[in-house]
């Protein structure tokens, strides 16, 4: 017999005892990856010319004013004046007109001040006009008083012409001195009266209107 069918026998009989002591048979490795060559980084991606004209019209949000703190010192009260009890800005009491003041002159109206002239004047010739004429009534009586009076001292001339109210209140005299009398204090009265009536005159010629 040849000596290979002995070896393969061998062979057969020690397989079965290896793979028992061994247990499972071990499996084979993964292959390792194929070596490449590093990976280059990306190149950052551009943002298209209408996104970016966009972003550049938009406009910036606006940032709030800050807010002023709580604790900020609020406005003082308005101080009263002195002088007027009042807070400023309140109406101020109007001032009393200055006695001492001179009157603005206004421009002169010719024709007003024409007629003022005039009604001036006429006024002036009618009070005149009434002094004249209670002088001249005054002077009158003061010569008929004169007159009375010397005929109550004459006997010689006529008895004097009275008003009725005179002629009874000398009826009832008794002697003649008593008439004398009476027509002596008639003449004093008389002539008190032209006097006032002269003096009255003489003011009204003093103030003439003024031109």
């Amino acid at each position: 017999m040849s000596r290979y069918p002995s070896i393969r026998s061998a062979l057969l009989l020690i397989a079965p005892l290896a793979l028992l002591a061994c247990g499972e048979a071990p499996r084979e490795a993964a292959a390792p990856p194929p070596i490449t060559a590093a990976a280059k980084p990306e190149p950052p991606k551009q943002t298209p010319p209408r996104v970016e004209q966009a972003q550049a019209k938009t406009p910036a949000p606006e940032v709030a004013p800050a807010q002023a703190p709580a604790s900020a010192a609020q406005p003082a009260s308005p101080t009263v004046l002195e002088e007027t009890k009042s807070a400023p800005g309140a109406i101020p009491p109007s001032k009393l007109p200055d006695p001492n003041a001179k009157p603005k002159d206004d421009p002169v109206d010719p024709l007003k001040w024409l007629q003022d002239h005039q009604a001036r004047q006429a006024d002036f010739e009618r009070r005149k006009q009434e002094a004249e004429d209670h002088l001249a009534a005054a002077q009158t009586e003061v010569a008929s008083r004169e007159k009375i009076l010397l005929e109550f001292k004459n006997p010689f001339l006529p008895r004097p012409q009275l008003p009725p109210d005179e002629a009874a209140t000398i009826a009832g005299m008794q002697s003649n001195v008593d008439r004398v009398k009476w027509a002596e204090e008639k003449l004093a009265a008389a002539k008190a009266r032209l006097a006032d009536a002269q003096t009255h005159l003489d003011d009204v010629k003093a103030n003439p209107p003024l031109n």
